[in-house]
């Protein structure tokens, strides 16, 4: 009786021997092979490392990171600023081919739930993490140099792109990058000349659920804010209404009774699915059967546009076809 209670026993505890295994060698590894900076730093050796400041205190991080592993949503900012990791989530993979195309050589490391294991093994010399991966951070931080950005919304996506310059050693670049993006939305908006005050551009999303209305907080708001864009008042609302309204900071869903929030003399429908999992057409053939769709100026005039999933994107890449479409639509058109 006796032998088999001890048996028990071990068999309970065997997930957390395991556990204890892993600590022990992250730790292991982490005191024998984890590149030290030298108490008596030279020059050189200084010039090598930067001091970064984020949502888990100061962590010495290479100047010129060479093997970075991205657990988060950065990809499109690492990308944007000429670096590509070694390893990112598949889905923010997946997402980003549809806007630059192949990318092939990036590892798949969940981001959600991220393999320790597998992140030892391709030895990086950046983890690059989010907010809710401040649990396992004291094991990443054992593999190799980890940020983890600051919570954050669509909307705040200059912020998101200059932290990650800040943290890859890459802010001239990021400079060079907003510099562009400014001097296009210049350009845009010298064409457009006085139309730019009186043409009204509603932004909606086409999802599964609902139709989403995208307000002025939000990826796409901010981009159209820049470029002097003059918006319905039912997307002008800040992001206390828009989660009155059963939204988020940027966003609210639209019933069909209240398709007329809708118009305006050019709208933007997004009716690509963010995530590339779903085919929205059915849905969008049961929106323009409503008969307050047919209704609506913007649709009685032609001027509803379908666009991509990169009007709800997050970063600069996303942001410069948004440009096109501006100019596609707004100045060539007219």
């Amino acid at each position: 009786m006796r032998t088999t209670r001890l048996a028990k026993c071990f068999v309970l505890c065997l997930p957390l021997l395991g556990l204890l295994a892993v600590v022990v060698w992250l730790n292991g590894c982490f005191f024998f092979n984890y590149p030290k900076v030298s108490h008596d730093k030279s020059v050189s050796s200084l010039s090598q490392v930067r001091v970064v400041q984020h949502l888990m205190g100061k962590t010495i991080v290479p100047a010129h990171p060479q093997r970075v592993v991205m657990l988060g949503g950065g990809l499109e900012n690492a990308l944007a600023l000429g670096i590509k990791p070694i390893a990112a989530s598949k889905l923010f993979v997946s997402q980003l081919q549809r806007l630059v195309g192949p990318l092939s050589g990036i590892e798949d490391v969940d981001w959600l739930s991220p393999s320790i294991e597998k992140v030892l093994f391709l030895k990086p010399d950046l983890i690059f993490g989010m907010a809710f991966h401040q649990d396992i951070y004291p094991l990443l931080s054992h593999i190799a140099p980890t940020v983890l950005a600051p919570p954050g919304t669509t909307g705040a996506w200059k912020e998101s792109f200059a932290f990650t310059a800040s943290v890859l050693g890459k802010t001239k670049t990021a400079q060079q990058v907003m510099d562009n993006y400014y001097a296009r939305l210049k350009q845009f908006k010298a064409k457009m000349g006085d139309r730019l005050n009186t043409t009204l551009v509603s932004v909606a999303e086409l999802r599964t659920d609902a139709l989403w209305l995208w307000a002025k907080a939000s990826f796409s708001g901010v981009i159209l804010k820049d470029a002097g864009v003059a918006r319905p008042y039912s997307q002008t609302l800040d992001s206390q209404a828009t989660l009155s309204l059963g939204g988020g900071p940027a966003a609210y869903p639209l019933s069909n009774e209240l398709l007329s929030e809708l118009d305006g003399d050019i709208l933007f429908l997004v009716s690509e699915d963010v995530q590339g999992t779903s085919d929205l057409h059915p849905i969008l053939e049961q929106l323009k059967a409503e008969p307050l769709w047919s209704k609506l100026k913007v649709v009685q005039q032609e001027k509803v546009h379908n666009v991509g999933f990169y009007w709800v994107q997050f970063g600069p890449l996303a942001a410069n076809r948004m440009i096109d479409d501006l100019e596609r639509y707004l100045v060539k058109q007219q």
